[in-house]
């Protein structure tokens, strides 16, 4: 066997037991998660509402297939983005802790870094894990770890004040 052929083969092979070493390591991932993080069906979803620390409230209601803010002012609203945020409501739970196992205060709980209320259902934002990277989010007195790229999507559009707001739609 010739010496490039040889090279060729060795580096075939080292890619492809790395490729299955990531589909593993997906796989256990995949198999780590429990639940959603609540029961809600985010295409159903028809009422949502931001609290950011510190900041304004915003409150946005579906009509019509179409999002409108109702407060601070009515307006149409952003469907795609709210639409998303809407999806947290499923993100997947890498752990979950029950009530009192945890201290909120220490996790960015108490207060809130941010409170997303989905048809009702308190979702309450904290820190992140310094390990997995995961966010705090505490769910009917429950604690969960959810992965943060889900979350992403609530501090997304700040404001000139620093306030995270959904963005509204300039030509409605």
């Amino acid at each position: 066997m010739k010496r490039r052929t040889r090279n060729l083969t060795l580096l075939a092979l080292t890619a492809v037991l790395l490729g299955a070493a990531v589909f593993a390591q997906l796989q256990r991932e995949q198999a780590m998660f429990s639940a959603a993080l609540t029961g809600i069906d985010p295409t159903a979803v028809r009422s949502l509402s931001i609290a950011y620390k510190n900041c304004a409230p915003h409150r946005y209601e579906k009509t019509a297939g179409h999002w409108q803010s109702l407060e601070p002012g009515a307006s149409p609203a952003d469907d795609a983005w709210l639409d998303m945020l809407a999806r947290i409501a499923n993100a997947p739970v890498r752990f979950r802790h029950a009530a009192g196992e945890l201290e909120p205060a220490k996790l960015g709980l108490d207060p809130p870094l941010a409170t997303l209320v989905i048809d009702g259902v308190v979702l309450k934002f904290g820190a992140t894990d310094a390990i997995q990277g995961d966010r705090y989010v505490e769910v009917n007195g429950a604690i969960a770890m959810v992965p943060d790229r889900f979350i992403v999507r609530l501090f997304a559009a700040p404001e000139p004040d620093g306030c995270v707001t959904v963005r509204e739609m300039r030509n409605p």
